[in-house]
């Protein structure tokens, strides 16, 4: 009797055992079921479902940034501006120097100043009182009894007040002195006759002969001691010079 229990006891157990795994087994079946469906799904596609082709992403270039264009820088005015004065024009210049045939040479230097300014269309060129550099040309001292003397100068450069210096082509100055030989022919001849009436009154005939050519004499000593001419030019003398050539000079921009 007692066996029979210990056999039905045994046999519930396992039974209860055998029941249990079975329900665990469907219990883990049924989650492990709709994971792998879910799964395989994704892995394999559906067959009747067509295949939507992937569309490139296409990135927009990007834009260059444009820079914006550079002023023009503007060009400074000139602080300078070039003048042509034109031939012709006339240069009134007194002298600073004393020049005279006497002294000197040819190509002797000297200066002078500039008594009024060279305008150009309205606009100064030449200022009055630059310096006005001159040069004698040629120079004949004066003899003493036929050579008169001579001189000639003209315009060399003119040195504006920035300093620079310009070359001039200009007219001339020129002079001649006066010639002597009438006047030492009536100083001789003079000087012959007051001779003769001395030697007349003195000596007679033979006196009148020996004072005419010591009158002679001494009348041509006078025209060679008072014959002999200097031309002098003095500071202040005015002078006017023509240009030959036109001149192109720089001057400061108002």
């Amino acid at each position: 009797m007692i066996r029979s229990w210990i056999v039905i006891l045994l046999m519930t157990g396992f039974l209860l055992a055998v029941g249990g795994c079975s329900k665990d087994k469907q219990e883990v079946a049924k989650k492990e079921t709709p994971e792998l469906a879910k799964k395989e799904t994704q892995e394999a596609p559906d067959k009747n479902i067509p295949e939507v082709p992937k569309q490139e992403t296409q990135v927009a270039p990007k834009k260059e940034t444009q820079k914006a264009p550079e002023k023009a820088a503007i060009p400074a005015e000139p602080k300078e501006e070039k003048l042509t004065v034109p031939g012709s024009t006339q240069l009134f210049v007194t002298l600073s120097d004393t020049v005279q045939t006497n002294k000197n040479q040819t190509g002797d230097r000297f200066t002078g100043t500039l008594v009024r300014s060279v305008e150009v269309a309205g606009t100064t060129a030449i200022p009055a009182g630059v310096k006005v550099n001159l040069v004698i040309t040629k120079l004949v001292k004066g003899g003493t009894l036929k050579t008169p003397p001579e001189i000639a100068f003209t315009v060399e450069s003119i040195t504006l007040p920035d300093g620079k210096s310009y070359n001039v082509t200009s007219s001339e100055f020129y002079q001649k002195g006066r010639s002597h030989t009438d006047r030492e022919v009536g100083m001789i001849g003079g000087g012959a006759a007051a001779g003769a009436i001395i030697g007349g009154l003195t000596g007679k005939g033979k006196g009148a002969a020996i004072g005419a050519v010591a009158g002679a004499a001494a009348g041509t000593g006078v025209a060679a001691a008072t014959g002999r001419q200097n031309l002098v030019y003095v500071p202040g003398q005015s002078v006017t010079f023509t240009l030959t050539q036109p001149l192109a000079v720089t001057v400061p921009r108002k």
